[in-house]
């Protein structure tokens, strides 16, 4: 092997389900009739998280890459953009671009974290 860690996808669902939503000052923002999505929050992962995340996501046969998808917090994502279901992640979306995984909020379709490559 190559020296890399290597998770199964039920090690990368336990981590996802630890996540930590952390409300954002954005979520004061939503009307009385609406509940904050993920969009007004963001997303709290470890480094060890972020990198188990980025190694599943590499490891998957079927990967979308997405130019079009800006690397920045918060940003809206078009709905023609192909998104893949993150595996044991609650529900959310990812997509690649430039050897990132980019996680997508589906319901808000706006960027809620960046996961960098972590080089070779």
């Amino acid at each position: 092997m190559s020296g890399r860690t290597v998770f199964s996808i039920s090690v990368i669902a336990a981590l996802l389900a630890s996540l930590a939503v952390v409300p954002e000052a954005a979520a004061q923002k939503a009307g009385a009739d609406e509940a904050p999505s993920a969009s007004a929050a963001q997303l709290a992962l470890s480094p060890a998280q972020k990198r188990a995340i980025y190694d599943i996501v590499m490891r998957q046969r079927l990967r979308t890459s997405a130019a079009d998808i800006p690397l920045t917090m918060g940003a809206t994502v078009p709905r023609s953009v192909v998104l893949l279901t993150l595996p044991g992640g609650q529900g959310l979306k990812y997509a690649t671009v430039d050897n990132n995984v980019v996680l997508i909020d589906p319901i808000s379709m706006r960027v809620i974290d960046i996961i960098r490559s972590f080089g070779p």
